[in-house]
């Protein structure tokens, strides 16, 4: 080891040595940390796993089992059924067919229900008759040839059957059938419903075990494991093998101590999993070896073994290594600095101490530099900045370094200008001074700064006295929301300077352009929208995008003017109102025009007034005042919607006064016409052309005079009489629906009963059936 003069031999050498032990062992540290968390989560995983399969069969026999259930209760709860129990003492020959009727009815229709449904039938015990789904036979036929309970004596399938109450209770059950043996989950509702103390009969409902089986072995086949199924007294309904299942014994620990529960089967060590179903409170039960899944994790454990043995190996050699390599050029770097630099005062305690205070006194000489070059950075930064969104700065030429050096950070290649003209502070301060002007410009600009910073970047610039430039610099990942977020700028900075210093001003927005040279184009855009201030009026936000595709024309035709003056003279509100708003939204929604043009098109509406109000003079004085001067009021609006109010208001006035004048005759021709179809409904060739004729007016007019006038259809109205008259016929049983159709002014029937549902929301038939 080389001694360097003025420097004790070996320090640094010795300090990257144990860097590079920290560096190596903190890995092994972590690895081993990593490994037994590991095994936790492999653990927990395959418990989460296991959980999850028997929810989802919970969830899979939750729904077959409503599905029964629902059935169930939709047999019980039939009145007929209700009747047959009732009755079944009683019942002679000649109701036998009631019985037959019920299955032909009722019973076979839900034989497709679930396919999780092997046969079900209910049971009658007063007479011992069986109601299949496609015959009627009796309890010993049932027992004896169809399904026969293997081990259980027809006494004994009886009394289990009307000796207790049973509510929704399921059995595993094996019959013998036709067809070979049948292993079911019986399920048994006790009948009557809601009477378990006076037991008439029951509903007894198959349901196929092979089926439940399947479910259940496919997931003891991918687990090497056992699922079953206990009822809500802890009967096992299904399972491979259920006599290996010491529930009776565990519950109690497994209660207690909650799920993943571990015990010993055997000499096997078992891990059990369960879910309980909040329907019917089965439990569904998964027990599996504990070493199926502990094989991984041995596995892992050989592996991580291996791997540590590997990088104890590799990172001794890779220690010696760096360690040279990296020390070597640390003398080199010593030496060099030696040469440079004028002999230090203190010996210096290693080669770090002395790189250290190396680098300390030149950065000290560099800070002293920029604080002289800082109290001119504002300046510079402002000058520069102000110049570069006018378009004066060479973009090309602009270095990082250069940036730099005037503290200015751009974070990617887009760019906006924000626009702030200044209008009035003079309730934040009556001082106008230069000085006060400072003080808002000031404020406004830090605002704004801040406001940028929360999530973009950018630098507020003054620009003269009135105006502030705000270059916004958008993250490249946030380029989508560049829109948005100037938006969002430019509406809480105009709300905090008028909300707090009372300082009133109009912002105008420019587009996102992405380049540098390209972001005076987003000042000129935003230079363009400052322009419809006056237009917008003082306090706006001003977005260029709004007015760059702004129409040059306008479309008001001589054929728009004489519908609107046509509308207007008759008193039509409403298609004047609607006339009015079409062209204001086709002009300023679903495109823009020039102010200017704007104003043009207001004028040209103000003539099509003055064309309906001249021939009413004096009278339109009535209406709007001696003085009225539209051209006057319209130019003192700041803003289109006020205009647009004030010629509306104008308009629907006018109308209103021109309806004054025809309502009383209005009111009492509405009335004429309803009393003649009162008197002629029942006429089959009575339609709105016959009663127009008959008033001598055309039938649109006719429609819409008589909507306007009572605000229902005219034809509604005529259907309505002719529905309620024929309401009142039905009370005669004797009359046919094709003579209270004839009678009503129906041709046929057919046309009567399609009309008479849709306004009735029924049929005549059962509406009469309800009298």
């Amino acid at each position: 080891m080389v001694r360097i003069k003025g420097i004790p031999r070996g320090s640094a050498f010795i300090t990257l040595l144990l860097s590079y032990l920290a560096v190596f062992l903190l890995p092994l540290a972590l690895g081993s940390i990593l490994y037994t968390k590991t095994i936790n989560i492999m653990t927990d995983n395959a418990n989460r796993a296991n959980l999850a399969m028997l929810e989802q069969l919970r969830q899979v026999m939750d729904s077959k089992l409503r599905d029964v259930e629902m059935m169930s209760q939709q047999i019980a709860l039939n009145p007929k059924l209700q009747w047959l129990m009732n009755n079944a003492e009683t019942a002679e020959s000649a109701d036998a067919y009631k019985f037959v009727e019920f299955v032909s009815d009722h019973m076979s229709r839900y034989r497709n229900v679930s396919d999780l449904i092997q046969g079900y039938y209910v049971y009658f015990g007063a007479n011992d008759t069986v109601l299949l789904p496609t015959a009627k036979t009796t309890a010993d036929v049932l027992y004896e040839r169809l399904y026969l309970p293997v081990g259980t004596s027809f006494h004994t399938w009886r009394s289990e059957l009307l000796g207790s109450p049973h509510y929704q209770d399921y059995f595993p059950v094996t019959y013998e059938t036709p067809s070979g043996t049948l292993d079911t989950i019986t399920y048994v509702q006790t009948l009557p419903l809601g009477e378990p103390s006076e037991i008439r009969g029951a509903l007894v409902i198959l349901l196929d075990m092979n089926q439940v089986r399947s479910m259940l072995s496919k997931i003891e086949s991918a687990n090497q494991s056992s699922v079953y199924i206990l009822d809500r007294g802890d009967r096992v309904i299904a399972g491979k093998n259920s006599e290996s299942l010491r529930w009776d014994k565990i519950l109690q620990e497994v209660s207690a101590s909650g799920v993943p529960y571990e015990y010993e089967d055997n000499g096997v060590d078992m891990m059990l999993s369960y879910t309980v179903s909040e329907h019917n409170g089965w439990k569904y039960v998964h027990v599996m070896p504990k070493q199926v899944y502990l094989e991984r994790v041995n596995s892992l454990r050989n592996w991580m073994i291996t791997l540590l043995l590997i990088c104890l190996a590799g990172g001794g050699a890779a220690i010696s290594f760096w360690l040279h390599r990296n020390y070597a050029p640390l003398q080199a770097v010593v030496r060099a600095l030696q040469k440079e630099k004028p002999a230090q005062t203190g010996q210096p305690a290693n080669e770090y101490e002395f790189i250290r205070e190396t680098i300390r006194m030149t950065m000290n000489e560099e800070r002293e530099l920029r604080k002289i070059l800082s109290r001119q950075t504002p300046v510079i930064r402002a000058s520069f900045l102000s110049r570069f969104i006018r378009g004066h700065v060479d973009a090309s030429r602009m270095t990082e370094e250069s940036l730099q050096f005037m503290d200015i950070r751009l974070v990617s290649e887009y760019f906006a200008v924000i626009l702030i003209d200044i209008a009035d502070f003079s309730r934040f301060s009556a001082d106008q001074s230069e000085r006060q002007w400072a003080l808002v410009r000031f404020i406004i600009s830090n605002i704004a700064g801040d406001l940028i910073r929360e999530r973009q970047w950018g630098y507020a610039v003054e620009l003269d006295q009135r105006r502030i430039a705000l270059l916004v610099n958008f993250y490249a990942e946030r380029r989508a929301e560049a829109p948005q977020e100037l938006d969002s700028i430019a509406a809480r900075l105009k709300q905090v300077i008028e909300e707090r210093f009372k300082t009133y001003m109009t912002v105008a927005i420019g587009d996102v352009h992405e380049g540098l040279d390209r972001v005076c184009e987003s000042y000129f855009e935003a230079l363009s929208a400052l322009d419809y201030k006056m237009f917008r009026g003082h306090g706006a936000i001003i977005r260029y995008r709004e007015i760059a595709d702004a129409d040059r024309h306008y479309y008001y035709p001589i054929e728009t003017e004489i519908q609107l003056i046509n509308f207007t003279k008759s008193g039509d509100v409403e298609n004047v109102d609607k006339l009015i708003g079409n062209l204001f939204h086709a002009h300023f929604s679903q495109r823009r025009i020039t102010p200017e043009l704007g104003r043009s098109l207001f004028n040209n509406m103000v003539s099509t007034l003055w064309k309906i109000i001249n021939p009413m003079d004096p009278l339109y004085r009535e209406v709007f005042g001696a003085g009225f001067d539209p051209l006057r009021e319209l130019s003192v609006c700041p803003t289109v919607e006020e205009m647009k109010l004030k010629i509306r208001d104008w308009f629907l006035d006018l109308c209103q006064y021109l309806n004054a004048s025809r309502s009383s005759h209005g009111r009492q021709l509405a009335e004429r016409i309803a009393a003649y179809i009162e008197r002629h409904y029942g006429d089959d060739m009575l339609s709105l052309t016959t009663i127009a004729e008959h008033f001598g007016l055309t039938p649109q007019y006719l429609s819409a005079f008589y909507k306007k006038q009572t605000g229902m259809n005219l034809t509604d109205y005529l259907t309505r009489v002719r529905i309620d008259e024929a309401k009142k016929l039905m009370q005669d049983k004797k009359l046919t629906f094709t003579q209270i159709a004839n009678k009503v002014g129906y041709a046929n029937d057919i046309g009567f009963i399609r009309v008479f549902k849709k306004y009735e929301g029924t049929t005549p038939g059962k509406y009469r059936e309800s009298l």
